[in-house]
């Protein structure tokens, strides 16, 4: 990558291409961007010191550009597409460009429809305490991360999220891949869980001769797909957690910890404390210490560093205080998410009632996930639930759907649980935050939960 000199990112505001964004940058190639809003993740990529301008500006793009990578999201007739064009700059996807960027190194590949983001930082900074020097991209901000979702490491060693949205994990060449589950999601492209599931196939075919996957022996679609591949595919290592797996865990629930003790072949090897709460976070931990157990990590080295593990921003990141409330920010978009995330609570911080405020991502997925989100919060003392937010360049269809409808689902629900809470509908951020005035108390726990702007809010009410 580093024949460019000079590389265009539109979309920069996105995770992962920010990372990209900032790789470039270390490698001394001038980089520039551009994003419709500001935001945390620009403002990163500013403190980088690249080029960063708001909304949509062809004139500014330098004449001599060579490479135009460009978010998912842009469209095809976007202006700062177009002018790429007519200077005759190479024009790539950010999922491909991650493919090229990482063509020539040994790739620790992390997917799975939850948990991923999670997963990379906590294998990242396995690797790093390990003093393997990896390269690492990561689909949040870490503390601790140079670049905050990017470390530039000198060793051939490199590890990234693979999303599954659209395949887009199909550009990687991976030589270790870390599933951590398949469920479905993605209803604008994937037309069930049998679709997710054989995309997935697909991608853990890839595998080399001698790679290695590690999987979630819980998960029933990961059970299917390795048992649809394990013939065919035993030129591959795989290693397995979860009840039945070559590795499982016996979890002591504390108040703000989780006492790990881990098991080999049915023999206690170790144990760990962990600083992050729920069953889903013993298993993105567990993912991450096998995968460094793949690259011959001493366990020393993944005991200390799991429990030094400073946390994630947007993954039960706590903000704050509100009406003497604590207030946690969480990415969690998808129902399974959102259960456990209530469930990681409850363990985590005992006796304490929960308001869970929730802005559902995308309409496709409301739609097409309806009934899973309205048990999803069955968990919650207090519900309040923001409008759908419209998803930037997805062109979906947004008639026909509206958090309304999830919150007159959930009473309907609750009336035959025998169950008494507040459901509220909140039309915006500013309706949400005069629900949550009404709602919150002192020593409540506030979850401000979603992938959209609701996280905005979070950070407005502390």
């Amino acid at each position: 990558m580093n024949a460019y000199k000079r590389v265009h990112f539109i979309g920069i505001g996105g995770i992962g291409i920010s990372a990209m964004a900032k790789l470039l940058k270390s490698q001394g190639v001038y980089v520039s961007g551009s994003d419709l809003n500001d935001s945390v993740i620009v403002q990163s990529c500013r403190d980088a010191d690249i080029q960063v301008w708001l909304g949509s500006h062809p004139d500014k793009i330098g004449k001599d550009v060579e490479l135009v990578v460009y978010s998912g999201a842009v469209p095809e007739d976007d202006e700062e597409r177009i002018r790429g064009r007519h200077l005759d700059a190479r024009e790539v996807v950010y999922n491909e460009f991650l493919g090229e960027v990482s063509k020539d190194h040994k790739l620790v590949a992390v997917t799975g429809t939850h948990g991923k983001s999670t997963t990379t930082a906590l294998l990242g900074n396995i690797l790093i305490e390990a003093g393997l020097d990896p390269t690492v991209v990561v689909g949040s901000q870490v503390p601790g991360l140079k670049y905050g979702n990017l470390q530039v490491g000198k060793s051939d060693l490199f590890v990234a999220e693979a999303c599954e949205y659209q395949a887009h994990m199909l550009h990687l060449d991976p030589d270790i891949i870390v599933l951590t589950n398949i469920e479905f999601d993605h209803p604008d492209f994937y037309k069930d869980v049998d679709h997710v599931r054989s995309v997935m196939k697909e991608f853990v075919e890839k595998l080399p001769e001698g790679g290695v996957l590690v999987w979630n022996k819980n998960d029933e679609q990961s059970r299917i797909l390795v048992s649809e591949i394990v013939e065919t595919r035993a030129d591959i290592r795989m290693i397995s957690y979860g009840d039945e797996g070559e590795f499982h865990t016996v979890v002591e629930a504390l108040p703000g910890d989780q006492f790990v003790h881990v098991y080999m072949q049915g023999i206690e090897i170790g144990d760990v404390h962990l600083p992050l709460p729920g069953e889903y976070n013993v298993a993105n931990a567990m993912s991450a210490a096998l995968a460094a157990y793949a690259l011959d990590v001493p366990s020393a080295t993944i005991k200390t560093s799991l429990e030094a593990f400073p946390g994630l921003w947007r993954r039960f990141e706590k903000l704050g205080k509100f009406q003497d409330a604590d207030v946690y920010s969480d990415y969690a978009h998808h129902p399974t998410a959102v259960a456990s995330l209530l469930e990681g609570a409850k363990t985590f911080l005992p006796d304490r009632r929960i308001v869970l405020c929730f802005q559902p991502h995308q309409h496709a997925r409301t739609r097409g996930l309806f009934n899973e989100f309205v048990e999803s919060m069955d968990d919650a003392d207090e519900v309040v639930l923001v409008e759908i937010y419209d998803v930037a360049g997805r062109n979906e269809n947004s008639s026909g759907s509206s958090s309304l409808d999830l919150v007159e689902a959930i009473k309907k629900r609750d009336q035959q649980r025998g169950v008494v809470r507040e459901v509220i509908f909140a039309k915006d951020l500013a309706e949400a935050r005069t629900a949550l005035e009404k709602v919150v108390r002192k020593d409540y726990v506030l979850l401000m939960a979603g992938a959209g702007s609701i996280d905005n809010l979070a950070r407005e009410l502390v």
